[in-house]
């Protein structure tokens, strides 16, 4: 009997993998991002709390929240609020890897899910694909970051300025709430600050603010 040649994979490879299959399934449906996300910055919140703030059934909500649970990235917790009992969501990212890296994260899930209520990323993603919303992401950083200008992001992205304009306002919003939930800005610090009433306007509300 032949012997199986060793194993090349990393001791991690399993969970890379399993990460980006989440990820993926994130990305396949924005309401489910959405719940996900407001999760995510609202931990630990309930069921009941994230379906107001994202205005959903209470159907879909606790449909959603099982399947967070499923995919291993939303745990039901033994404590109540409310007499609902209160759930935790927990960060997920990876690396997808072409001929250019991007990281994919928290951040790039929420933007996604922003998708179904706004109507500047909406427009986005039609005339351009859902594949752009990475690029415009993480342009939209380096803008944040100081290094680059709206107009900038047009001239690197090839789109109109005001359109430039239109969906990087709609994402660092998404971003400035999300950030400090997302492991792959864990490092970054911001220029630019976003104004509280641009703040008020995003999809994602923390609600101890």
């Amino acid at each position: 009997m032949s012997k199986a040649p060793p194993s090349t994979q990393s001791p991690d490879a399993g969970q890379t993998a399993h990460q980006f299959f989440v990820i993926q399934e994130l990305l396949r449906i924005p309401e489910l991002a959405r719940f996900y996300t407001d999760l995510l910055v609202n931990s630990p919140t309930t069921v009941v709390a994230a379906r107001d703030r994202q205005g959903l059934s209470k159907s879909t909500a606790y449909k959603y929240a099982n399947t967070l649970s499923e995919l291993g990235i939303a745990t039901e917790l033994d404590t109540y609020e409310n007499g609902s009992s209160l759930w935790r969501a927990d960060p997920v990212s990876g690396n997808w890897t072409d001929q250019t890296t991007i990281e994919l994260g928290p951040v790039l899930i929420a933007v996604y899910g922003a998708t179904s209520v706004d109507d500047d990323l909406e427009l986005f993603v039609d005339r351009h694909g859902k594949a752009a919303l990475a690029p415009v992401v993480m342009a939209t950083i380096e803008y944040l970051k100081g290094e680059t200008t709206r107009r900038g992001v047009a001239d690197d992205l090839d789109i109109p300025a005001v359109e430039a304009i239109a969906v990087t306002q709609a994402i660092e919003r998404i971003i400035t709430v999300v950030k400090d939930h997302d492991p792959t800005l864990e490092d970054v610090s911001f220029d630019v600050d976003v104004h509280d009433r641009a703040l008020d306007q995003s999809p994602y509300q923390r609600a101890d603010e």
